[in-house]
This record gives structure tokens, sequence and C-alpha cells, in this order.
């Protein structure tokens, strides 16, 4: 037998030998996981853009921040909708199947306690979160809106496990004041321990984006919501420093708008009237009585807009896989069909 004769089963034996190789660092990878901190530099200033936020799969419903900055696809719909009836709670809407244990432990605890909560808002998709923006800018324009309901594709709601709680005593937030409440104390001070996180809360505009909203809370599971408790840091930065991986670059390269924080006199006149003047971020009502104007103000431009089109997010469709999953599938490909083509090549002949 001469050497070429053994050249197709060696290189068969080195195809298998690399394959394995490559099957074990991606299993290595996976036990790893995602390291400590992720953020690349300090929390972002408030600006206005619309960069695809990353991670964003539908498995990383806990991590995923949204932001004024950072954004989802118009195709993003959780793929486990479920009435939040499901909970025992009053109010209409849709949550992710994952929220609805820890949900229902919230309405028994609330009830418990003398501070019965409802369901004022939950789920809403790409179009749906835009005719809520649209209807703030055409009631109050479009700087204050800015700081109130979110533009479409940042809303936390459209990641299925944001809520805008109500007391269930008086069937509404009221005007504004769900935080003074019975049910807005609890859940301010309990919501947490069931997986609940303010996303919004008073006086960290300058961390937020966003006008304070104390009925506004975001699901994140029992365990990362001690922690962002724990470390007393906003759900916004938290996510940032410990998940965030999409590079956003700095001022001045950066093509967004900034937000300018400050008693700033608003130029549109519709806009005097505060959205903090509502409960929650659905449209305001056009009967709705004018109130005193907020101290926070932004002075803002309309950031570029985001494409038209609205093709399938691949980190959604796929799980949002590690590169290295398909950097190993296309090696995988390439090593094989070399293989093959080498083996065909170096085939014996009929007398050997």
């Amino acid at each position: 037998m001469t050497a070429s004769t053994l050249t197709a089963p060696r290189l068969r034996l080195a195809v298998v030998a690399t394959i394995l190789a490559l099957v074990g660092s991606v299993i290595a990878a996976s036990a790893i996981g995602p390291a400590v901190a992720r953020g690349v530099g300090p929390l972002p200033a408030c600006r206005y853009d619309d960069l695809l936020t990353s991670p964003r799969g539908y498995d990383d419903w806990s991590t995923t921040l949204v932001d004024t900055i950072l954004s989802l696809t118009p195709s993003y719909v959780p793929p486990d909708l479920v009435s939040v009836s499901e909970a025992g709670l009053a109010g209409d809407g849709r949550v992710r199947a994952i929220v609805i244990d820890d949900l229902r432990a919230v309405q028994q605890a609330a009830a418990a306690a003398g501070a019965a909560v409802g369901i004022e808002s939950a789920y809403r998709s790409y179009a749906e979160q835009k005719q809520v923006f649209d209807a703030w800018v055409k009631q109050y324009g479009y700087t204050r809106a800015l700081l109130t309901p979110a533009r479409p594709g940042h809303s936390e709601h459209q990641l299925g496990v944001a809520i805008d709680f109500r007391s269930a005593a008086t069937g509404s937030a009221g005007s504004g004041n769900f935080g003074d409440t019975a049910a807005g104390k609890w859940m301010a001070t309990h919501g947490w321990e069931y997986g609940f996180v303010m996303s919004y809360p008073k006086g960290a505009t300058a961390l937020t984006c966003y006008a304070s909203e104390p009925w506004h809370f975001r699901y994140i599971g029992r365990d990362l919501a001690a922690q962002v408790h724990a470390s007393g840091a906003t759900l916004r930065a938290y996510l940032w420093a410990n998940f965030t991986t999409t590079v956003v670059p700095q001022p001045p390269n950066a093509s967004g708008v900034p937000i300018i924080l400050g008693p700033t006199p608003d130029p549109t006149p519709p806009a005097s009237i505060p959205p903090s003047a509502f409960p929650t971020d659905e449209p305001p009502s056009a009967t709705a009585t004018p109130q005193a104007s907020t101290s926070i103000d932004a002075t803002v431009a309309t950031p570029s807009p985001s494409s038209a089109a609205d093709p399938i997010d691949p980190a959604v469709a796929a799980g949002a896989l590690p590169p290295l999953v398909l950097i190993a599938a296309i090696t995988f490909a390439l090593i094989i069909g070399g293989g093959w083509l080498a083996a065909r090549r170096r085939r014996p002949s009929a007398d050997r």
C-alpha cells in the first residue's frame, strides 16, 4: 500500500479531529457565559438615536436594554404572549408567559396588604407604540412627548415584560399620582421582591432619560431584580454595565441629538401641559385638564428616522446565538467540503 493510499483516511481523521475541537470550543464558550461587565465605556448621556440594542434575542428578555438610544426592530414580537387575566389581575393586556407566576404573586401579596393593584397597560407592538407616541406629539408637541411615551422601537412595553400598574381600589392610576396610592407605595417598596423593578424612578431623569413614571415596572426575574435593588443603580445603568454589548459612539461622533436637561422654556405651546398630568403613557384624552409645567424639559430636534424596511431580525430569529457558533458552522462546512474534494482527487484506482 503506497503513501497516496493513506492520504484520504488520514484526511478524514484530521477532519474529525478538527470538528471535535470546534465543538469543544463552542461548549466551553457556552459554559463560561457572559462577562460580568459588558458595557463599552461609561453609561451614555441621554440623547436620541436609533442603534439596534444587543443582546435582543427573545431569550434575553431580562437583560435587553432599550432607551432613547438603543432600540428593537419593528419585527420584534415576543412569541409567548398571554393575557394578564391568567394572573388574576383586573385590567386588560398581554405579557410574556414567563411573567405570569410572579405577577400572580404580586397580586396576592398586594391584596393581602390592602394595596391591590390592577393593570393599566402591558405589551405594545411597534405599531401600537407609534400610535401612542404620535398622539402625544399631536396634543403636547414633540419635545414633551419625548420625555414620556418612548418612540416606537424604544419602549420596554415591546419586550412584553413591562407593565403600567394602577390601583385596583380606584380603578385607575389617577392623575399621575399612582406613587401616592397604597398600591403605588407597596409596588415601590416590594415590587423588586417579585422580580419587578421601577424603570423610571423620581429624580433620575438624567440617568433614565425619561420623566418619572411610578406606575411603570419591568419584570426581570427575582434574582436579577434583587441585584439591581442592592446596587442602588437605575435599571438602565445596571443593564448597560453588566449586559449590553452595543457599542454606542460618544459625542462628537454620535449621530443622535443630545437632551439638555433644565428649566428651558418649551417653545411649543401645546407642550406646556406636562405628560405627568396623566397616569400612563397611553394616548392623552382630548378633555384633559392643563396643569403646571414640569421643571424638567428637553431641547431636542427630530432624530434621524429609522429605515422603512422591516427585515426579520437575525438576532431574534436565531435566538441571538453566539458568533462563535456561526463561525464554527462555517468552518465545519469548509472543512467537510475540502475533505470531500481531496478524497475525490485521491481516490484509489480499481486495481488497488
